[in-house]
């Protein structure tokens, strides 16, 4: 790839600039593009962080495009953190590129499994409650109507909201797939996605199933010249690389959860409506008459044996008084009964197996029902594994420094459940082993992965740079945006710190600083908080006066994250108070969003247990679990939480802060250095409302 095609595309009197209206030139979109560039042509890793406004997607985009066309025989991955984000990418930046440039190569849009609608599937629900199945006002009346009319079956493009059991339902499940046996399999929403990809050139998937094709690859012994999860592709580019740590976390935690093999169970042996439980239904092909009884009576045995461990959990976390807990291996005495519980448990499944084997092994069902003996086996299978990873839980002498940890959940209607997780302490190795080594080119990009340290906070979680002689290249592109004169930061100095003794008087604080605040700015809002319990309490009490101010009040959990956003963005004058996942990916540029409340600076929570135990370890090493993890982390969260203001150049607006510590503590300063440079005088909480005026509307 000859590097004067990126500045034929990237450079002032470029491509982009001729045939792009209203695109300007930036240094730093030209420079990131020749660095991937580089790392095409010399197989290198390559770290970058680019800053809000320097057009990261073409970025990459157009290295990936110009590889292709000129090595037909390899391919390109794009991870991104999300499926919107995913969506994003295919269906707008990629079809602008193509249509600018000129050039094209195929490209599919590829997702978990899971995702995709089975016909097949369907078609056995609809079988179940056929009287609802016409019905056009319900859920599985319109996901039918749905199904006749969509191009792909994605879940993500059902026009309404679609609740989760009915999905798991439907969906395509590998493990339950008939392949070319089945009668949809010419109208397969997942196969025709999957034929898509192996022609495709430029694959846009997400970091979920990333780890997934990375895991197996791993576990067969799969190079990746060879077809996994994903295709052979030997290039790589992971946008969002700051989440790449806990994407990873999450992805190699198991789990077993009591509701999850509850599920399981009621498809072998509940009635559904209409339809016979899986054990009914084929028990006359049994090889042995009372085998069928046999596996019903082990199966009343284990649902008791999970109500049990169940209990003992619920009154567990009542007496710790958490939604999350963090088991120490020297904690094997206080959970005795837990352990014997659950070695009842993991018997009764070890049963059942044999029994299903028995079934199926001995009995002889008629092709029709082949697939539904196929069914029975693998939400057994699920049931063990979901005994297995309590198994690994409770082995306590077989414990490695992997987490484990105990995690209420809330089922609604169906009550609260506690999960039980075992997840790892670090990930940086397994990415080393099943990604880094084995890619000619990895591509890992954010607008926040560097801290003034050369990325060594970031690249330290995640396995970079590698041991080897492996080419490392990393870069810094600052945005083109010009923070002192467009954005207001406010740090008032006389803010509080919360504490539990004070959380009153603190709440009362926060409602107070934020109704002024808001005043001031007449809306175009979105406070951020760190506990969903604090911006419930503060959003309930300043609702009032906000509508009376004619403001619109948006909450998070009133209403999906893509409505929420969307009723944002149209109202000029709305206030969205929002915690976690809202400090990334809300795009809101113009009048709509000139005001972003940071309330309290984003610390992970004490009793986060994945992250205790990292800090833990830290400290056990004579490192300093605060310093080396905590502070790093929440300095690249509020930097994400900061860059939602200033989207393009003629964007205003105003940050506030109101945690003292950012310019009371010493790490505070060392937070707010790893920011755009803004205009930030000093102020105190009384002065904020007349500044936030003055810079607005003065």
């Amino acid at each position: 790839m000859d590097k004067n095609e990126i500045y034929r595309v990237f450079d002032a009197d470029g491509e982009l600039s001729q045939r792009f209206a209203g695109y300007e030139y930036r240094d730093g979109q030209l420079e990131m593009a020749l660095l991937i560039r580089r790392a095409y042509e010399e197989d290198a890793i390559a770290a970058i962080e680019a800053g809000t406004g320097i057009g990261k997607s073409f970025a990459y985009l157009v290295p990936a495009l110009l590889w292709a066309l000129e090595h037909p025989h390899e391919r390109t991955v794009i991870a991104t953190s999300t499926i919107n984000l995913q969506k994003q990418l295919y269906d707008k930046d990629i079809v602008q590129l193509f249509t600018i440039l000129k050039k094209s190569c195929p490209v599919a849009l590829v997702m978990g499994r899971r995702n995709y609608l089975c016909l097949h599937r369907l078609e056995e629900r609809v079988a179940e409650a056929p009287l609802l199945a016409r019905d056009p006002l319900s859920e599985l009346g319109a996901l039918v109507a749905w199904s006749q009319t969509t191009d792909t079956g994605l879940r993500t493009e059902f026009p309404g909201r679609l609740r989760g059991e009915l999905w798991a339902d439907v969906c395509s499940d590998p493990d339950l797939c008939l392949g070319y046996r089945c009668s949809y399999s010419r109208d397969c929403f997942f196969m025709k996605s999957r034929k898509k990809a192996m022609e495709a050139k430029i694959l846009i998937g997400n970091h979920h199933l990333l780890f997934t094709d990375a895991r197996s690859r791993l576990i067969d012994q799969l190079s990746y010249d060879e077809e996994s999860v994903l295709p052979p592709f030997q290039r790589l580019v992971i946008d969002e690389a700051h989440n790449i740590e806990k994407n990873a976390t999450d992805f190699f935690t198991v789990t077993y959860s009591g509701h999850e093999m509850l599920r399981s169970i009621g498809r072998i042996a509940q009635k559904r409506r209409h339809a016979k439980g899986l054990v009914e239904e084929l028990a006359p092909y049994a090889p042995d008459k009372n085998l069928p009884d046999d596996i019903l009576q082990v199966i009343a045995q284990l649902v008791e044996a999970i109500g049990y461990v169940d209990t003992f959990l619920i009154g567990f976390m009542q007496q710790v008084r958490s939604f999350n807990f963090l088991v120490q291996v020297h904690m094997q005495a206080q959970l005795t009964d837990f352990i014997r519980l659950g070695q009842t448990l993991i018997g009764f499944t070890e049963i059942l197996e044999d029994l299903v084997n028995k079934f199926l092994v001995k009995g002889v069902l008629p092709d029709e029902l082949a697939h539904r003996g196929r069914e029975l086996l693998v939400h057994v299978l699920r049931i063990r594994a979901g005994a297995l990873a309590l198994a690994q839980f409770i082995n306590f002498e077989q414990w490695t420094e992997d987490v484990h940890w105990f995690e209420v959940n809330d089922y609604g209607k169906k009550g609260k459940g506690v999960a039980v997780h075992v997840s790892p302490l670090l990930v940086a190795d397994s990415l080393k082993n099943s990604i880094f080594q084995g890619l000619a080119t990895v591509v890992c990009t954010s607008a926040t992965l560097d801290l003034n340290d050369n990325f060594a906070y970031w690249g330290s979680r995640i396995g970079l740079p590698l041991a080897s002689d492996r080419l490392y290249l990393t870069a810094v592109h600052f945005s083109p945006f010009d923070f002192k004169k467009n954005l207001l930061l406010l740090t008032p100095n006389d803010a509080p710190i919360f504490s539990e003794k004070n959380s009153q008087d603190y709440i009362t604080y926060v409602g107070k600083s934020v109704l002024e605040a808001l005043l001031a700015s007449g809306g175009g809002a979105l406070v951020l908080f760190t506990s969903y319990k604090m911006l419930k309490e503060v959003s309930d009490a300043l609702q009032s006066d906000l509508m009376k101010a004619g403001l619109t009040v948006l909450r998070q959990g009133d209403a999906d994250r893509f409505q929420l956003l969307h009723q944002f963005t149209d109202d000029v004058d709305s206030v969205l108070f929002a915690t976690d996942s809202f400090w990334e990916g809300v795009d809101a540029p113009g009048n709509t969003l000139r005001l972003v409340i940071i309330v309290k600076l984003p610390f992970r929570v004490p009793t986060d247990p994945v992250f205790r135990a990292r800090q833990e370890a830290l400290d056990k090493e004579g490192k300093s679990g605060f310093f080396t993890l905590a502070l790093p982390e929440a300095t690249m969260k509020l930097k994400q939480g900061f860059g939602r203001l200033l989207r393009n150049t003629v964007d205003t607006g105003i940050v506030l802060i109101l945690d003292s510590r950012v310019v009371n503590k010493q790490y505070g300063r060392w937070m707010l250095q790893a920011l755009p440079q803004s205009f930030h005088p000093e102020t105190t909480s009384d002065g904020v409302p007349t500044k936030i005026e003055s810079f607005l509307y003065g």
